[in-house]
């Protein structure tokens, strides 16, 4: 208890600034507050909840479901701006607009951008973003011939929402591998989520890249032509392009390029803070820790780095290493199918219902952020 007391009170004279509200930034800013001074850097005015937003192009207000508001749950600790370069020396953030905030400590939780409907860009107002997936519903519904773009994770189980809730559309994947989903998975795992998709009518057109992805439409405005490198060609109604989602940098690139792999991730040691840097630490999808960026990668990772925080508050120079963990993977394929990995065990629809499929973590994240899932009714975000 003593331990505990005098830990928060060295920590409590300090001032800790997280950009990036995302899986890790949140949970930082969750663990921290309370116990010191903290102020959270987003350019959006809520939570995005990414791991839902696929439903939200098959599934009536499912949309309002994935913005949970900042402000209920951080107050004056929150701030709405965008960072665009940071400054160790000064241990200043600069903001657009020029403003500057100092820290005793910083984390740098900038995640990864891609495009829509897994990602959004920008920092609009939520409303701007409900009504974006409201019409991509719209535009699924309309359309009869769907192509999604890329057979990862996010391509798989986009094709899966889709294929799930509208058996009348003709969906089909290409995917430049010759098998679904990245990451040290069995065979058994990728066969399984292969056998589902097809099992709902699911084309899979792997092997081959889409060669004229930049001609092609994206707002589902005119019916277009899908060609791949091996000559193969696909007519669509609507494309959604799931790949291409690479590290945010922005608010890091031009003053921490020293830092920076070539692919704009933070370099972290063991402790994950910045190489070079002991007072400043990077999480999830813009560091280099892990080969593969998930969401609870990132959210693990907050919770590290939440703890170094209150040890080197201390004055402590033995903080908890980070080790990536072994393979855990959650896949659905709608909200009724889908598979799930965890080191050498593989298991199928039930397991992965239970665990994502059927509620994509919507309430844990509300609860989280002390906050309760919007109903019908309830006045728009």
């Amino acid at each position: 208890m003593g331990g505990s007391q005098s830990c928060d009170a060295a920590l409590r004279e300090k001032h800790v600034v997280i950009v990036g509200g995302g899986y890790g930034g949140t949970v930082v800013a969750l663990k921290l507050q309370g116990k010191c001074k903290i102020t959270l850097i987003d350019p959006k005015e809520a939570f995005h909840h990414c791991l839902g937003a696929l439903r939200s192009c098959t599934e009536d207000g499912f949309a309002r479901k994935i913005f949970i508001p900042y402000a209920p749950a951080f107050g004056e600790n929150f701030k709405r701006g965008t960072v665009e370069a940071v400054d160790p020396t000064a241990k200043k953030v600069k903001l657009a607009g020029g403003e500057e905030v100092s820290y005793d400590y910083l984390v740098i939780a900038s995640g990864s951008k891609g495009p829509f409907p897994a990602k959004i860009a920008g920092g609009e107002d939520s409303s701007v973003y409900i009504k974006e997936y409201t019409d991509m519903l719209q535009k699924v519904k309309a359309s009869k011939d769907i192509v999604v773009v890329g057979g990862g994770a996010v391509g798989v189980e986009m094709a899966g929402e889709i294929a799930t809730d509208f058996s009348d559309k003709q969906v089909t994947i290409v995917h430049s591998r010759d098998y679904l989903v990245e990451g040290d998975l069995a065979p058994k795992f990728r066969k399984g989520l292969d056998d589902q998709l097809r099992a709902k009518g699911v084309k899979l057109v792997l092997g081959e890249k889409v060669s004229n992805l930049s001609e092609l439409p994206r707002d589902g405005s005119s019916r277009c032509t899908v060609k791949t490198d091996k000559g193969t060609e696909i007519e669509a109604d609507l494309v959604l392009v799931c790949v291409g989602v690479p590290c945010n940098s922005s608010a890091y690139a031009t003053s921490l390029s020293n830092c920076m792999e070539e692919t704009g991730h933070l370099k972290v040691n063991q402790f994950l803070q910045v190489e070079g840097l002991d007072d400043v630490f990077a999480i999830g999808d813009c560091c280099n820790a892990d080969p593969v960026k998930l969401a609870y990668l990132a959210g693990w990772h907050g919770e590290l780095v939440a703890r170094n925080l209150r040890l080197l508050a201390q004055g402590k120079t033995e903080l908890k290493a980070w080790k990536t963990p072994g393979t855990l993977m959650v896949v659905p394929v709608g909200r009724d199918g889908g598979m799930f990995q965890k080191d050498s065990i593989v298991l199928g629809s039930f397991i992965s219902r239970k665990m994502k499929g059927s509620h994509l973590f919507v309430s844990k994240y509300w609860g989280e952020m002390k906050q309760k899932v919007p109903v019908a009714g309830d006045a728009e975000v």
